[in-house]
């Protein structure tokens, strides 16, 4: 079964829009620190179609930071899935994963070993942390207070008992905080 974590850019508010988040030379260090010890990525189909607007070509882009090239490299290479209710084109190394029921999904996550990653994505993360799929959290926390955008964890009906594992600042003022979760107690 694989060990998912979920990953997600959260601003002091909740809310999680791709442009309410520092995107510098250290939070692309830590994404990429992710995807090295990951063997897939997961996405919900909307944070999917952002990534595949500018991740494929940014490896080739001269203007990027190291680490964003890194990054760019990384995410071109690694397997993803893609939960959708609709046909994803399967190239950019991806597969579709018919959604968005969680059956298919469930099966796919007990056939991979290994890490599998999260990235933004917060219906779906929503959906597997009700499932009790979800291992690791990361909070990205953003030092904003975003007032656009899906919000974190909406429509989750049950309190998560989560077991904190790093508190990380990063220079820009954002913050790292890993999770474990817990299914023990809420």
């Amino acid at each position: 079964m694989a060990h998912v974590i979920h990953s997600l850019n959260i601003t002091i508010s909740g809310s999680c829009h791709h442009a309410d988040a520092v995107a510098d030379e250290e939070h692309h260090r830590y994404a990429h620190e992710l995807l090295e010890g990951a063997r897939a990525v997961l996405l919900g189909r909307h944070t999917f179609d952002l990534l595949e607007s500018f991740w494929p070509a940014a490896e080739y882009k001269e203007d990027l930071p190291p680490a964003g090239t890194r990054l760019a490299a990384a995410l071109n290479a690694i397997p993803k899935y893609v939960l959708s209710s609709r046909m994803v084109d399967t190239g950019w190394n991806t597969k579709w994963v018919r959604g968005p029921e969680l059956d298919e999904l469930r099966r796919v996550l007990r056939e991979e070993s290994g890490t599998v990653v999260v990235f933004g994505s917060p219906g779906l993360g929503t959906s597997l942390m009700s499932a009790g799929l979800v291992n690791e959290v990361h909070v990205v926390a953003q030092p904003f207070i975003g007032v656009v955008g899906s919000w974190a964890f909406k429509g989750l009906q049950t309190r998560q008992r989560l077991a904190l594992i790093e508190a990380r600042p990063f220079r820009s003022g954002v913050v790292l905080l890993r999770y474990r979760t817990d299914a023990r107690a809420t």
